[in-house]
């Protein structure tokens, strides 16, 4: 990211050259309209350093504080007020200075309102309250500091733009000076002088306090050329910048693996859902509840630790078996696995009793998923750590994010829940999820109380379905966007059920290994159910049908 530091100082220069600046153009320029180059000076650093800060550093107070961004750059507003009421009215000062004296018993530098420190006051005031056409480079720095922490490469990217910005506006500055000292009138009345430069100040003032800055540039933005009014985003275009700053923006290939930090997608443009239905399930944002991402396992007779009446999710996948308890999801909830060099997320939402196993591809990129710590109707919402999308567990849909957009889907795999004493009287030589997950955990312990046995919901529901007590556990299938759903103690009387959904009919089918085996009559294709609450089911297939 040191790259950047050259390409944010050159981008800070190309802005002066562009009409973002005009704002604030008149303030600098009147500057050293009397020939006082440290005003200049004062002026300039005040605008490099709190442009910095102010970057940095406002984005995090407003979050932080709770203070609205309007109030901060009201107060620098307010700042110039004072400033160029000062110079317009030099009396003010000077009472102000006898204040000073005998209240604060202090003796303030004379004429600092015309020097370097009036300057700087000035400066600093357009710092705050200035918003430049910044390109990616700033912008992005300013987002995560706001979301992340400091680090002296980011601090440094953003002094060499503001940098950038300061030495051609102090240049300009200078040559102003330097023509209106040619000028008699400019030599002899330099009480008027700064008088005239205190009313500019004003005028600036006056002129960002209404929000014209504001105006003015969505003008110039709009009407404009872009190649004028865009130069140093164009510029930084060219070193495909966004790739640097976000690498999760960065594509790869099909078939490629890609694992890496990402931000949550939080763009609801084509959204599944919408962001107030979204809620926070569990304290510390993304990875809240750890998923298990380098598995071990053990063999059946090594898990003697488990008990034959323990719930289990199995997988018999092209000729691998594998069991993951149900004691060691409750606290994980996703396992990144492999199974014969196929990328497989195991998933499991306590809250929805849903066990599902997909494919980890994401637009064709083999990838991980953890857990957002967001809730959608109580169900758990994945993300991937490819783009950052996030993900409905039950569906296996993208719902906020690229993938959505792409009405992309996942993959799934069939898994099974059934009991640990018919999963390995089936299947001896399965392998057994080890707790041995790098996690500190009490896997014995049931962390949600008696939330499977009792009518409570942690989480609101949209359209709670109460047709069946609301944890009566269900399979539900769904076939050409028809769905219905078999209570699981209906399979305790039939082992076979012929039934249809929509207008297919299918073959319901207990195993030994306790496997509900579902398939279609017509392709005699195997249909991949779902086991869980009612109320789940209910909410994310309003429609559906109930068998009886």
């Amino acid at each position: 990211m040191f790259l950047l530091i050259p390409i944010a100082f050159i981008s800070g220069i190309l802005t002066v050259f562009s009409p973002c600046v005009l704002p604030i153009l008149p303030a600098v320029l009147a500057s050293g309209i009397d020939g006082n180059t440290r005003r200049i000076k004062g002026v300039i650093m005040g605008l490099v350093i709190s442009f910095t800060i102010a970057s940095l550093l406002l984005a995090t107070m407003v979050r932080v504080l709770g203070i609205p961004a309007d109030i901060v750059r009201a107060m620098a507003v307010v700042l110039l007020v004072i400033f160029g009421i000062s110079l317009v009215f030099p009396v003010i000062w000077e009472k102000a200075q006898i204040w000073i004296e005998r209240y604060w018993h202090f003796q303030p530098i004379q004429n600092q309102n015309s020097g370097f420190w009036g300057g700087f006051l000035t400066g600093t005031s357009l710092g705050i309250v200035w918003t430049p056409c910044i390109g990616p480079v700033v912008a992005a720095m300013a987002t995560l500091a706001a979301v992340s922490s400091f680090s002296i490469t980011m601090v440094l990217i953003v002094f060499a733009y503001a940098l950038g910005t300061g030495i051609p506006l102090y240049f300009i500055a200078r040559g102003g000076s330097a023509v209106s000292q040619k000028l008699n009138f400019f030599k002899t009345e330099s009480q008027k002088i700064r008088q005239i430069f205190g009313l500019i100040i004003l005028a600036t003032a006056l002129f960002i306090w209404t929000g014209a800055d504001k105006v003015l540039q969505a003008w110039t933005l709009s009407t404009l050329p872009a190649s004028w009014t865009q130069i140093a985003t164009n510029f930084e275009s060219r070193f495909k910048i966004n790739d640097q700053l976000n690498p999760q923006n960065k594509k790869a290939n099909s078939g490629e693996t890609v694992v890496r930090k990402v931000s949550l997608q939080n763009d609801f443009n084509g959204a599944k859902v919408k962001k107030e239905d979204l809620l926070q399930g569990c304290f510390g944002g993304k990875d809240c509840i750890p998923s298990i991402d380098k598995p071990k396992f053990e063999s059946a007779k090594q898990a003697s630790w488990l008990r034959d009446e323990d719930i289990v999710f199995a997988i018999d996948y092209k000729d691998v078996q594998k069991a993951y308890p149900q004691t060691i999801l409750n606290w994980h909830e996703i396992v990144n696995d492999e199974i014969s060099g196929n990328p497989i997320a195991v998933t499991f939402c306590p809250l929805c009793g849903s066990a599902l196993a997909f494919e980890r591809k994401v637009n064709g990129v083999i990838t991980e998923f953890g857990v957002s710590g967001k809730l959608h109707n109580s169900d758990l919402v994945m993300y991937d750590r490819y783009e950052g999308n996030l993900w409905q567990q039950i569906t296996g849909e993208g719902i906020v994010g690229p993938a959505p957009r792409r009405n992309e889907i996942l993959k799934q795999v069939p898994i099974i829940t059934t009991t640990w004493g018919k999963w390995k009287k089936e299947h001896p030589n399965t392998q057994v999820l080890s707790r041995d997950t790098g996690h500190t955990r009490n896997y014995d312990q049931y962390p949600y109380g008696t939330y499977e046995q009792d009518d409570q919901l942690f989480f609101g529901v949209k359209g709670l379905d109460k047709s069946l007590q609301i944890k009566t556990v269900v399979y539900g299938v769904e076939i050409n966007r028809s769905s219905k759903a078999y209570p699981e103690s209906v399979f305790d009387e039939k082992k076979i059920i012929e039934d249809t959904v929509g207008n297919v009919a299918i073959r319901l089918e207990k195993t030994k290994a306790g496997q509900i085996k579902v398939t279609n009559l017509q392709t005699n294709e195997e249909i991949i159910p779902i086991r869980l609450f009612w109320f789940a089911w209910a909410s994310f297939h309003p429609e559906t049908k109930l068998y009886e």
